[in-house]
């Protein structure tokens, strides 16, 4: 491990917040919706579990990062926070995309996503972090969706059942996260 627990928490809270507030959009806009969430309760339409599911994503992201190479100097806080707003305003964009053009809104987040990629990305490092939630992101969605515990909107689940704008979404996060894990770890030192 090359995070301290202190950042590994605080990266958990950050994904933990971030996916609520993304994933209550989400729901209120009827992008999806839960359909059995196996008796756990609900926190701002969403399962309990889902924010936790994010933050462990946010930490692990930023711990592989930095097993990828050495983190880049320089960055500070507001950069982290640019980052996390961007990766949060796609989200949330996505609930105001439900009844448009899943092509076109899948192009618009990909153009999106290589502006993240341009703004935070860094390297082969942190390429290799969006892709990998690009891929785990999506396929994870897949089997919940598979297994009835949600829906996406029929108009938005073109993507074996989920929404395809999930994979630069995904690909943005990773990007960000592991920005976020070289300035936590530039805070440590």
């Amino acid at each position: 491990m090359r995070l301290s627990a202190r950042s590994l928490l605080a990266l958990f809270l950050i994904g933990s917040l971030c996916g609520l507030v993304g994933d209550h959009a989400a729901v209120a806009s009827g992008t999806t919706r839960y359909l059995d969430t196996g008796g756990f309760p609900m926190i701002w339409g969403s399962p309990l579990f889902f924010p936790p599911m994010v933050g462990l994503g946010t930490a692990a992201l930023g711990e592989l990062r930095l097993r990828l190479g050495p983190a880049r100097p320089g960055g500070d806080w507001i950069e982290g926070m640019a980052g996390v707003a961007s990766v949060l305003g796609m989200y949330l964009l996505t609930a105001f995309l439900t009844d448009e053009s899943t092509s076109a809104a899948t192009a618009f987040l990909a153009c999106l996503a290589v502006l993240v990629l341009a703004r935070f990305g860094g390297g082969r490092p942190a390429i290799v972090c969006g892709v990998v939630a690009a891929l785990v992101g999506p396929v994870a969605e897949i089997l919940e969706e598979r297994a009835g515990i949600y829906e996406y909107t029929a108009n938005v689940d073109g993507l074996l059942g989920v929404g395809p704008w999930l994979v630069p979404l995904y690909f943005a996060f990773g990007i960000v996260c592991a920005r976020l894990g070289e300035l936590f770890w530039q805070r440590e030192q």
